[in-house]
């Protein structure tokens, strides 16, 4: 189809009737170094003018394309014949005469869409045809394949609604989104100007391959995804004046969360009030969750390099105020910047009235703390009370973050993205906005399946302490926590980390090395960093023994050993040069191994990493977190090889399985009455009252310290003659910790009496000082003594994943009664490890409490009345609820340990009974 007229004007007058040729002549030139989109995108020098080739969907009703954008035409030639001997694609679309998509299609009856990408990679690619459209798209009646480089088979990925498609109207093929959306003239001129990107080449470095420049064009779920938000908020604003909205995006590990970060800022940078020239969001903010920028947002953020002018990347102290000052439309910081960016919106009359939207990286990782303290409280209500406005002094930093915020909740818009959402993020954002799941992620083939199966090892040792008091003087300790501590000590031993070590790198050199064409890397995580010391540089000196043509690296933040109280710095362990990022010095082919602690289980990406050797307990939505580093996606890369050495494999799979097809969870409503009520049963144990706090935090605004431990000290003396047994103290100190954690969290929704405020402060001061920590150093003395006398790992076998499906099965168990507590002697526990393994009992005060405020809890109840005739419901979907909300609670306990123990976390386990007990309690209501 030959190309529009040149209207007539400086051109013609010059060249007459050569205008055409000289129009060709420039525009062969350009494409000899640049692709076809990108001309059309930038428009077209031809002897010194600019030609607009297109003109994009207007942004606002004095841009230049308002008048212009309705002449565009989209038009297509079926059975495109090219060569000499006739050959032929099924369609081609051109956009004002310029090709711009080529569509190959099949009927399944006949042929499929793999047939329609061989008919694609098959060709001759020297032909125009197939270098200048921005994609290409292999079709059958079911499934869709799109690619931006025809040439190769691995260039084609999924590009599908889902896991299955369906016609959005009735008697019409499974990919009616293809011709109805896809293909439509809106879409492809949004893909033009707004979605398509240009990663340029980068030449070879050191072990650094060349890499050609290449285009990207966005996966469904991710145009989808920022579609959705986009369309939600101009319509929310429409309707309601204000931005201020929340979403949740659920989208699956190595599904290109980052780019759907980085178009989702652009996008809301270039939104405009509907039917004016005002900008609806003023600036945008882009929160990663590392103390220093992110290095996978960093380095993707600056492939918009048509951005360049409008982004902020604060990696200085200094350049986040500079961006804020100069209102930086797009500024990438850090989330611990979040409430100083509140702060200076209030401080500052020429910011308060600004509306801003903040897309937070990894939301699962912001509930900690004063930052989920602050991104909770804009989702209040803004016709609720507050009663805290009435009084600025005597507030803390806390306070005023939330006044801060909840004074701006209508001009904040708040997108968290996660792959794997706990309960309490899914309560505060509420069910996921737009979903992307790991299943869907690699049945597209976008992410390999890392929870196939899982090679399970046992580690086994035995411990001798030479320190055995008399009968009459040992102390009982919790097992959980001498538990805790004894594996800490067999973990870090130099014997079974030799042992270890040996066993991993066999397995590495056998079977992970030789995985992407000889390229794979791994990863072990260590159970803290003391330990990954030791491992570092034993297998450092392996290698270097066997003369291996591979290198080790260790991953950590910087800390002080606690045997040599020597500072230990990552560059200097690694011999990294000044300013150099190890994830960088990862990249060369000279290293292959990779030790880390808790740096890079989450948000790390390589795609040459296909093993992992656990060597640290991980649980729930952490192993998948953790696990999920394997799964990114590189050409020959089909298998991943995961080994645990914690007797955990089983515990891991079933995790990916909760996570699998999304979110296990569904939002609650917090209940506004909990901290009434443990307020009340605090004042009824008789051990402090209301006048005690009251007094207490005048003494705090006024006093010395001096005078407050004073007064803590006999506050002490007061709680121990109150409460003599050690189980009603513990008891105590938990009810007291729950008020202030619960009231951090429910203040966010409702306002609570001053006096309940009084006692919160009053006991997040006093009730951490109630019980000494002397008997835990005493233990701590006694466990520095004990020794690895004997250690092994033995091959369990291979744990394989049963289909991504977990069926729980009710067990018996008294209703309401928990195990009797138990306790032992460090000794006695030594003596019990010499005879079996599993050292992390459970400890019955804490199933004891978390079965009771479980059984408590209204939203529980109603969900169980609401469903009690729906026996296959709650015995299936929401025991499993029930089940992770009870992990939930251990988390926030610290039980780590019981977090990583079989017989709590297997089927039938003990949190599988204290769900089934809570859900028989509820129907027995």
């Amino acid at each position: 189809m030959p190309p529009r007229p040149i209207p007539s004007g400086k051109l013609t007058d010059d060249y007459g009737t050569d205008v055409r040729e000289e129009v060709f002549r420039a525009l062969c030139n350009e494409l000899a170094h640049t692709p076809l989109w990108m001309i059309l995108r930038h428009g077209l020098k031809v002897r010194g003018l600019e030609l607009r080739l297109y003109y994009p969907k207007p942004r606002s009703t004095e841009s230049a394309a308002a008048q212009k954008h309705g002449e565009n035409r989209i038009t297509f030639r079926p059975h495109f014949y090219f060569g000499e001997t006739n050959q032929e694609i099924d369609f081609v679309f051109f956009l004002n005469g310029l090709p711009i998509v080529a569509l190959e299609l099949k009927h399944e009856k006949n042929q499929n869409v793999h047939d329609a990408v061989a008919q694609f990679t098959g060709r001759d690619h020297a032909r125009k045809v197939f270098q200048h459209p921005f994609l290409y798209l292999a079709a059958d009646t079911s499934d869709v394949m799109a690619a931006t480089d025809p040439q190769r088979i691995e260039n084609f990925r999924w590009h599908n609604t889902g896991l299955n498609n369906a016609p959005q109207t009735a008697n019409e093929y499974p990919v009616e989104f293809l011709y109805r959306e896809i293909l439509s003239k809106d879409h492809l001129l949004e893909a033009l100007s707004f979605f398509l990107i240009r990663v340029p080449r980068r030449d070879a470095e050191g072990d650094k391959p060349e890499r050609p420049a290449f285009t990207i064009f966005p996966r469904y779920h991710q145009s989808r995804m920022v579609r959705k938000v986009a369309d939600d908020a101009t319509t929310h604003f429409a309707a309601s004046g204000d931005i201020g909205r929340k979403y949740l995006i659920d989208h699956s590990a190595g599904s290109g969360k980052t780019l759907s970060i980085c178009w989702l800022a652009e996008r809301l940078h270039s939104l405009f009030k509907p039917g004016t020239n005002d900008k609806l969001v003023d600036i945008v903010f882009v929160l990663t969750d590392r103390k220093s920028l992110d290095t996978n947002i960093r380095e993707d953020i600056e492939k918009f390099t048509h951005l360049k002018d409008v982004v902020g990347l604060a990696r200085k102290s200094h350049d986040l105020p500079r961006f804020l000052k100069g209102r930086k439309p797009i500024i990438v910081t850090t989330q611990q910047k979040f409430a100083w960016v509140l702060e200076e919106i209030e401080k500052n009359p020429d910011l308060k009235n600004l509306r801003v939207a903040f897309l937070i990286d990894e939301a699962h990782r912001s509930q900690e703390g004063q930052m989920g303290r602050a991104i909770r409280v804009p989702f209040r209500k803004s016709e609720e009370p507050d009663s805290e406005d009435a009084a600025d002094d005597g507030k803390d930093e806390e306070e005023k973050i939330a006044r801060i915020i909840r004074e701006h909740d209508r001009n904040q818009l708040l997108v968290a993205f996660t792959a794997t959402p706990a309960p309490a993020t899914v309560t505060l954002f509420g069910a996921p906005f737009d979903t992307y799941s790991e299943a869907e992620a690699i049945a597209e083939g976008y992410i390999v399946d890392v929870a196939a199966s899982i090679i399970s090892y046992k580690t086994l040792y035995n411990l001798d302490c030479p320190i055995v008091p008399r009968q009459e003087e040992e102390r009982l300790y919790p097992k959980g926590v001498v538990s805790k501590a004894l594996q800490n000590v067999a973990f870090q031993d130099d014997g079974l980390v030799q042992y270890k070590a040996e066993v991993m790198l066999r397995i590495f050199d056998e079977h992970v090395k030789p995985l992407i064409g000889g390229r794979a890397k791994a990863m072990i995580v260590a159970t803290s960093r003391v330990a990954g010391l030791r491992y570092f540089n034993i297998i450092k000196e392996k290698l270097k023994e066997r003369g291996a043509d591979y290198k080790v690296l260790f991953a950590f933040s910087d800390f002080v050993h606690p045997e040599t109280n020597k500072a230990i710095s990552e560059h200097a362990v690694n011999e990294l040069k000044d300013g150099e990022l190890i994830e960088d010095h990862f990249e060369g082919d000279d290293y292959r191994l990779m030790i880390v602690a808790n740096k890079f289980q989450t948000g790390f990406d390589q795609p040459l990493l296909a093993g992992m050797f656990l060597d640290k307990p991980v649980v729930d939505r952490h192993a998948v977190q953790t696990v999920s580093r394997l799964n990114r996606c590189h050409e020959g890369k089909k298998d991943v090889v995961v080994v645990d050495f914690t007797n955990n494999a089983s515990a891991i799979l079933k995790a990916f399985a909760r996570y699998r097809k999304g979110t296990p969870f569904v939002p609650d409503d917090p209940d506004p009455e909990l901290c009434i009520r443990l307020h009340a049963e605090i004042l009824a144990a008789g051990v402090f009252s209301q006048p005690d706090a009251q007094e207490f935090l005048k003494l705090v605004a006024s006093g010395t310290d001096a005078q407050v431990q004073y007064r803590v000290n006999g506050l002490r003396m007061r709680f121990q003659a109150k409460l003599s047994s050690s189980e009603d103290r513990k008891n105590f100190v938990y009810k007291l910790a729950r008020l202030a954690k619960s009231f951090h969290f429910l203040t966010c929704f409702f306002s609570y009496p001053d006096e309940v405020k009084e006692f919160v402060a009053f006991a997040k001061v006093v009730g951490p000082q109630l019980i000494k920590q002397g008997s835990v150093s005493e233990l701590m003395k006694q466990i520095r003594q004990t020794e690895v006398v004997k250690a092994a790992v033995t091959y369990q076998g291979e744990v394989r994943s049963g289909g991504g499906t977990v069926k729980l099965r009710p067990r018996g168990g008294k209703k309401g009664v928990a195990p009797p507590s138990k306790k032992v002697s460090v000794q006695d526990m030594v003596d019990e490890i010499r005879t079996r393994f599993n050292i992390s009992d459970e400890e019955a005060l804490y199933i004891k409490q978390v079965t009771e405020l479980k059984t408590a809890d209204p939203t529980i109840r109603s969900t169980v009345q609401a469903h009690r005739n729906d026996v296959i419901y709650l015995e299936g979907a929401y025991r499993g609820q029930v089940n992770g909300e009870i992990r939930y609670e251990y988390n926030g306990l610290g039980r780590y340990e019981e977090l990583a123990d079989t017989k709590y976390t297997d089927t039938g386990g003990i949190f599988d009974i204290m769900a089934v007990t809570v859900i028989q309690t509820h129907l027995a209501a």
